[in-house]
């Protein structure tokens, strides 16, 4: 027995199931793939407006954190430029402090040898 489902409301009203007739629920009209497209499109029109909105303000978001992380950049690199300048200043001026002391003070702060003048010195190479 092959049953034909164009009918499938008519054949289950005539249906008893324990003597009594089987009631279904008024015919539900399912729409057509044309009429849910009508119906779906205003949603994702929206639903892609929202999500094209969000990436907009990520992308927005992640170029204002590239300027600030390129602009710390730059104030480190200045920062770290002026830090060695002042640390070659700093030991320019100890240096100069240094042999100015030596030579006021020779018994004192007596000039260390370079290796070349000991060798010259004594013939033989620093141990």
């Amino acid at each position: 027995m092959k049953l034909d489902l164009s009918n499938f409301q008519t054949v289950v009203a005539d249906l008893t199931v324990g003597g009594e007739t089987c009631d279904l629920p008024p015919r539900v009209e399912i729409p057509t793939r044309s009429e849910l497209d009508i119906e779906l499109a205003p949603l994702l029109r929206k639903v892609e407006a929202m999500s094209i909105a969000e990436i907009d303000r990520l992308m927005a978001e992640l170029q204002e954190l590239k300027g600030y992380l390129q602009s710390e950049r730059k104030r480190i690199e200045r920062g770290t430029i002026r830090y060695k300048n002042l640390t070659k200043t700093a030991s320019a001026s100890v240096k100069t402090i240094l042999d100015a002391v030596s030579q006021l003070h020779p018994a004192l702060y007596p000039r260390k040898s370079s290796a070349s003048e000991v060798t010259a010195a004594t013939g033989h190479p620093p141990v």
